[in-house]
C-alpha cells in the first residue's frame, strides 16, 4: 500500500492558543534530550517572543530541504530523542525528515503560517540548488504541533501571503483531480474535498482582514481563522482524501518555475497561485480566473510571467515550465492528459 492510500487525519496534539508556545519546556518533560532545528531569522523570532531551556542543543539550518541538508541536521541531532522544528516549511521538513531518519519524535512550531508543513507527515525534498525533487513521507505524524497566534503576528506579511496562495490551491487541485476520476469515492475522500472548500470560504472572505490584523500587529479572529486554515486544515485534505487530495495542476506549474532561476526569490505560495490561473486556464475555466483576479490583486498575487521576475528568455521559460509540468511523473497528470504545447498555450492566454 502506498503513503497516499493511508488516512492520516494530522498531528498526534494539537493546540492553537495564545501564548501556548511559552508552554513548551511542560510538554517536552517526557523526553530527556531535545534538540531544536531551526532557521537563522525563525530563532530570533522565537527566542524574542520566549526563551527555552538551556540546556536544549540548537541546530542552525540553511538552505533547502535538500537530502544533504537533511542527513547533516540528523547527524547534528543525533543525541536527540526528540527533534523540535521552529521555523517556517522548509525547516519543519528538514526537523520532519532528519526525525525520521533517527526514528524519534517530532515537534513543530511554526513561526510563519506560510504552510501546511507543521501538521503533514511529509517533507517536500528539493536539491541543493533549490530545483524541486519529490515528496518524502515519513513514518510518524508530528507528536505535537503548537499553533500560537501572537507569536505569528512577527510574521513577514509575505510569507503569509505566500500561505494563503498556497493553501488556496487546496480546493482546486482536489476538485480537477476528484471531478476527473471515475472511482466511486470514499466518506474519507469526499471529507478532505468537503474541508477543501470550507478551507476555499475561510480564504477568500477573511485574508484582506487577516493581512490588516498583521500590519496592524493586533490579533483577530480573521487572523486566527486564515492562520489555522493554512497551518493545520489544509494538511487534512491531502490526509483524509489522499491520492485524491493532493497536488495536481497548480502544484506541476510551480515545481516546474523551480527550473527557472529568477524565480528562486520568488515564494513558494506566490508561484503556486500562479499555478492556480495556469491550472484553471488548461481546463478552460476563464469565468473562474475572471472571479479570483480582484481576490489576486488585493493581495498582490501573480498573473503574469513577468510578475515572477521572468523577464528575459520568456520563450525558453514557457518551455522549460511546460516540459517539466507536462512530464508523465508530475502531479498535472492526475486531473487529465495535458501535454507541452497545451501548457504553453495556457500560460500565453493569461499573458
Amino acid at each position: 500500500m502506498q503513503p497516499e492510500d493511508i488516512v492520516r487525519s494530522g498531528p498526534n496534539q494539537y493546540v492553537c492558543r495564545e501564548g501556548i508556545v511559552k508552554e513548551l519546556p511542560s510538554f517536552a518533560n517526557a523526553f530527556e534530550r531535545p534538540v531544536i532545528i531551526s532557521g537563522v531569522k525563525s530563532f530570533k523570532a522565537f527566542t524574542r517572543y520566549t526563551t527555552p531551556p538551556a540546556d536544549w542543543k540548537v541546530v542552525q539550518h540553511t538552505g533547502c530541504s535538500s537530502l544533504n541538508k537533511i542527513k547533516k541536521a540528523a547527524e547534528e541531532a543525533e543525541s536527540a530523542d526528540v527533534i523540535i522544528g521552529i521555523g517556517g516549511g522548509t525547516v519543519l521538513d528538514t526537523a520532519k525528515a532528519a526525525a525520521d531518519l533517527l526514528n524519534i519524535e517530532v515537534m513543530t512550531i511554526p513561526t510563519i503560517p506560510g504552510t501546511c508543513a507543521a501538521s503533514t507527515p511529509l517533507s517536500v525534498i528539493y536539491d541543493d540548488e533549490g530545483n524541486f525533487s519529490g515528496v518524502q513521507y515519513q513514518k510518524r505524524s508530528s507528536y505535537l504541533t503548537l499553533v500560537d497566534p501572537l507569536l505569528l503576528l512577527s510574521s513577514p506579511v509575505a510569507y503569509v501571503k505566500s500561505g494563503i496562495g498556497d493553501t488556496l490551491a487546496k480546493w482546486y487541485e482536489a476538485e480537477a483531480i476528484i471531478r476527473n476520476t471515475a472511482d466511486s469515492l470514499s466518506i474519507m475522500v469526499q471529507t478532505g474535498l468537503r474541508q477543501s472548500v470550507y478551507i476555499r470560504d475561510i480564504l477568500l472572505t477573511e485574508s484582506l482582514k487577516a493581512i490588516e490584523s498583521l500590519e496592524k500587529g493586533e490579533s483577530s479572529p480573521a487572523f486566527t481563522n486564515v492562520l489555522e486554515a493554512v497551518i493545520a486544515l489544509a494538511g487534512t485534505v491531502g490526509g483524509y482524501a489522499g491520492r485524491y487530495g493532493r497536488m495536481a495542476g497548480a502544484h506541476a506549474i510551480h515545481n516546474g518555475l523551480t527550473f527557472i532561476p529568477e524565480t528562486h526569490r520568488v515564494l513558494h505560495g506566490q508561484k503556486v497561485a500562479y499555478g492556480i490561473l495556469v491550472q484553471l486556464a488548461l481546463e478552460g475555466r476563464t469565468d473562474e480566473i475572471a472571479e479570483l483576479i480582484p481576490f489576486y490583486e488585493g493581495l498582490g498575487f501573480p498573473r503574469r510571467l513577468s510578475d515572477l521576475g521572468i523577464l528575459e528568455n520568456i520563450e525558453a521559460a514557457k518551455r522549460i515550465i511546460a516540459a517539466h509540468a507536462a512530464r508523465p511523473d508530475e502531479s498535472l497528470c492526475l486531473m487529465g492528459s495535458f501535454h507541452e504545447a497545451d501548457v504553453i498555450a495556457a500560460i500565453e492566454s493569461l499573458e
